[in-house]
């Protein structure tokens, strides 16, 4: 009968909201499968040791071990919440359940999201990566999450590239750019190929609004304990084409001012140059450009996994919500309300786009109850569409990778020509190989 009320509530603020304006995207991150009451085995009064059992779509779940998926997580109810909110469309950015499972995920999807009619799409985390506990093909294999989730794109969906890597997905006039950039390896050079994909989808793209979503973060880019991973260079390719950037990895939540710089490039390297184009609150000014370019950051990465503590301040954040606050910028997430999904509503043809961050309802809650909770804004704010001139190269000023047939001599950007990458010791970096660059300086070219 809940599952009933739930589903039909969710029709109707689907079709209110698809009908009249626009549709509404769930952002998510650092979810884990849903056991929000794990416990041990125990021994009865007869003496009888009893195994603790979770189930996902009617089948125990196990993890990458063959075992009980005891790790807590209330996934189960930040789903119900974007369908209460009245989502069509979950967009993950990574760390999936925490039991390197894809099989168990995947049935996990299939009860909270494909039967109850969403969509839903990820981008790599660095717990979902090959070799992860010491899975080798957990991404990668035959049945892999690559290899299971590929097959569950959207209806409507134009999607392209590889799945959760390097993937751009346009639905209902949205490009959603997801990509793995530092889930494996950290830094910009490490990473190259990331930045490559993400700029082209990008340029290449006629869709209003531009979403770029991927796992990892840089510390100052984020409100918790985490380190740096993907360079402040993919930020900036974002930021030059208005793009709102979604993010997770770091156990709060965490929502920028508008920005304006994330990053200037020095001696090939993006150093950090954090700069605030607004300090108003309700808005994020989306603008191409070159050097004009705006945009801000959603860290989403409260999805049922766990809500940790504030940490660090960079002086960027309008809104922070974490179960331990150390700025004015934060608000306490009580134990019923810790974790929760980032909404917000496209119209193909509107320069605006509503969002709000709903927070799960208490454990044990009614349906009715958690219906109301999905109302209510813990976060408010409007993405606003602005135009503007769109750039005309990247922000690491890429050349044409040149072609395998000449004896060419051309450097991966303009900060540093072929003859420092050879001094500098460079030649045998992967992004050097893969690009065809500085053969020449190299001694590449037989």
């Amino acid at each position: 009968m809940r599952r009933s009320i739930v589903s039909a509530y969710t029709l109707a603020s689907a079709f209110y909201v698809t009908c009249g304006h626009g549709f509404r995207v769930a952002f998510i991150a650092d979810t884990g499968i849903g056991n929000d009451r794990p416990s041990d085995a125990w021994t009865d009064y007869l003496g009888n040791v009893r195994q603790p059992s979770y189930t996902v779509d009617g089948v125990e779940c196990k993890n990458y071990k063959g075992e009980y998926c005891g790790a807590f997580s209330r996934a189960r109810d930040v789903f119900e919440l974007a369908r209460d909110a009245g989502a069509e469309l979950i967009i993950h950015a990574g760390d999936l359940d925490y039991e390197s499972s894809p099989t168990s995920w995947l049935r996990f999807l299939t009860e909270e999201a494909f039967r109850p009619g969403l969509g839903y799409l990820a981008s790599q985390g660095n717990h979902d990566v090959d070799g992860w506990d010491g899975v080798s093909d957990l991404w990668s294999g035959p049945r892999g999450y690559k290899a299971l989730l590929s097959r569950q794109i959207p209806r409507g969906a134009n999607c392209r590239g590889s799945y959760g890597e390097d993937y751009a997905c346009e639905y209902k006039g949205v490009l959603f750019v997801l990509s793995s950039v530092g889930s494996v390896s950290p830094g910009e050079s490490a990473n190259r190929a990331h930045y490559d994909f993400v700029e082209n989808a990008l340029r290449t793209s006629d869709a209003k609004w531009k979403i770029c979503v991927w796992h990892m973060t840089m510390n100052s880019l984020q409100s918790s304990y985490k380190g740096d991973a993907t360079g402040f260079g993919i930020y900036e390719i974002c930021r030059k084409y208005g793009a709102f950037i979604v993010t997770g990895h770091a156990h709060t939540y965490s929502r920028s001012y508008t920005m304006k710089s994330f990053g200037t490039r020095v001696y090939g390297f993006t150093r950090q140059d954090l700069q605030v184009a607004s300090y108003d609150k309700s808005l994020i000014n989306l603008k191409p450009g070159e050097q004009s370019g705006t945009t801000g950051i959603a860290v989403v990465g409260i999805g049922g996994y766990k809500n940790e503590a504030q940490q660090t301040d960079s002086g960027i954040w309008a809104k922070v919500y974490s179960s331990s606050c150390s700025s004015s910028s934060c608000e306490y997430a009580n134990d019923a309300h810790k974790y929760g999904a980032l909404i917000c509503e496209f119209a193909p043809t509107a320069s605006t786009a509503p969002c709000y961050l709903a927070t799960t309802a208490r454990r044990g809650a009614t349906a009715a109850e958690k219906q109301l909770r999905a109302r209510v804004k813990v976060d408010e704010f409007t993405l606003v569409r602005q135009s503007g001139s769109n750039p005309s190269s990247s922000v690491l000023q890429s050349p044409k990778i040149p072609s395998s047939g000449a004896c060419d001599d051309v450097p991966p950007d303009s900060t540093a020509d072929c003859a420092d990458q050879a001094r500098w010791g460079k030649c045998d970096r992967d992004f050097l190989i893969r690009g065809n660059y500085c053969r020449k300086s190299c001694n590449r070219c037989s």
